[in-house]
């Protein structure tokens, strides 16, 4: 049974894309697809230090919590390159809104 990439991914992607080429920076559009997931999963985890920080106070507690978001092994293997699915998008997203 095969899957359905939802727009959001692809417009992530295009958005990506539109600012390198305004910065003039050249980009090709695989690379973006195939770097978007470890790019957001770092997001994640930089998120989660400070979400963590903000609601302890302790910035050892948003450490601890930065790295066990990034050695959950169903997330990092969601966020490895190349892995171009809404996984990595939509964690972040969901920890930037809390």
């Amino acid at each position: 049974m095969g899957g359905t990439v939802y727009p959001g991914l692809m417009s992530t992607a295009a958005l990506i894309y539109w600012i390198f080429e305004k910065l003039a920076f050249p980009v090709d559009i695989r690379n973006v697809c195939v770097f978007i997931a470890p790019v957001f999963s770092a997001f994640t985890s930089i998120s989660a230090f400070y979400m963590t920080k903000e609601c302890t106070g302790k910035s050892e507690a948003g450490l601890f919590s930065a790295l066990f978001m990034s050695l959950v092994p169903s997330y990092i293997s969601r966020s490895v390159a190349g892995s171009y699915d809404n996984e990595a998008v939509s964690i972040f997203a969901l920890l930037l809104t809390f």
